[in-house]
């Protein structure tokens, strides 16, 4: 399991998950991918005329594959940070983990998302990555998500889990819940009560609800028949 992973509470569904666009790594590595190219291309360069030109060029041709690993380990802790810094979009918040070992996380829950703000540039949008700005009721008051993929396919995946039914609550747990209503075998439920009953049995099936939970939904689903 994953660092983020284990931020997920019980019964969390994720919606999207990704990372900042693979232009942030190659602005920070730039110097770096120019110096493993160089070096890549002297290795062969010189890796060709060693069979013709002796031991000099096999040597520079060595040089070359020195310099392309130097270039590489330069490169690594940018490739790190990069990869441990996530978004993820769950049916409950906004995650936001950065830090290669020290980890900072940031949550925005969607209940409180007061307003969600897209920008892009003509190069984001010719490439495909803006900002990301969640306006909460938060202490924090603005989570900004920069540089990420499809940032028009982030916050539809926002939206659209914060508008979605609340997932199902019942009585607290401490509290015994109610006997269940009976209903006389001559009278089948309704349409719609079934298929809300069959939901219901499937959610508790996959432990998406508690027992409790489920007892006190099928109670009020059958009382309203």
């Amino acid at each position: 399991m994953s660092y983020l992973d284990s931020l997920l509470a019980a019964g969390e569904r994720v919606v999207l998950r990704t990372r900042r666009h693979g232009i942030v790594l190659v602005r920070t590595i730039g110097v770096a991918l120019v110096v493993i190219l160089a070096g890549l291309g002297l290795a062969l360069f010189f890796g060709v005329l060693s069979g013709s030109a002796g031991g000099g060029a096999g040597l520079a041709a060595w040089g070359g594959l020195g310099l392309a690993l130097l270039g590489a380990l330069a490169a690594l802790p940018a490739w790190l940070r990069w990869r441990s810094e996530e978004y993820l979009v769950t049916d409950r918040r906004v995650i936001q983990v950065e830090g290669v070992f020290q980890k900072r996380v940031l949550d925005s829950s969607l209940d409180k998302v007061n307003d969600v703000l897209l920008a892009q540039s003509v190069a984001g949008r010719l490439l495909g990555y803006g900002t990301i700005e969640i306006l909460t009721a938060s202490e924090q008051g603005i989570n900004r998500l920069e540089t990420i993929p499809d940032p028009l396919g982030f916050k539809r995946a926002m939206l659209e889990a914060r508008s979605a039914p609340p997932a199902i609550t019942g009585a607290p747990a401490a509290a015994a819940p109610p006997p269940v209503a009976t209903r006389t075998a001559s009278a089948p439920a309704a349409p719609g009560a079934a298929a809300r009953l069959a939901e219901l049995e499937e959610m508790r099936r996959r432990e998406l609800v508690s027992e409790d939970e489920y007892r006190a939904k099928r109670r009020e689903i059958l009382e309203g028949l």
